[in-house]
């Protein structure tokens, strides 16, 4: 599901850049902001559950995981493509708009392709630094991977 939900961002992000279509960064912005805020309320998780799942497109892989790090990320994605959006509709700094907007497509793409997601990385060094809980697993809790 997180793979699925980063390729939308991936694809919506970089439709919404080359068609010109500040429009795709809003809608993509909120739908992150809603994953982070309210998973369960998540647009991407619905049609990932209710049409590719069920269609049989793809599979679940269930994997265990603190989810606080993956939201945390997608908060982060969101108040970028929240500020993106801002910028190319209320301002004449358009760059600036879609470097935001560039910056979250190149991070959803090293998600998608690389596995390495940057936002839960920063969470993880902010819990290293007391700023943020630590990461839940079974037997109690760690540090994740770092």
């Amino acid at each position: 599901m997180l793979k699925f939900s980063q390729s939308c961002v991936l694809i919506l992000s970089a439709l919404s850049f080359l068609l010109n279509l500040p429009i795709l960064v809003l809608i993509t912005g909120l739908a992150l902001a809603l994953s982070a805020i309210a998973p369960a309320a998540s647009p991407f998780r619905f049609i990932y559950r209710q049409l590719v799942v069920r269609a049989g497109w793809l599979k679940p892989r269930m994997v265990e995981d603190d989810p606080a790090p993956h939201r945390f990320a997608q908060g982060v994605g969101a108040t970028f493509l929240l500020a993106a959006s801002i910028v190319l509709f209320l301002t004449s700094a358009t760059t600036l708009g879609w470097v935001l907007t560039i910056i979250v497509f190149i991070l959803a793409a090293i998600n998608v392709f690389v596995g390495f997601c940057a936002g839960c990385f920063v969470y993880y060094y902010l819990g290293r630094w007391g700023l943020m809980p630590r990461v839940r697993y079974e037997g109690g809790f760690r540090w994740r991977g770092i």
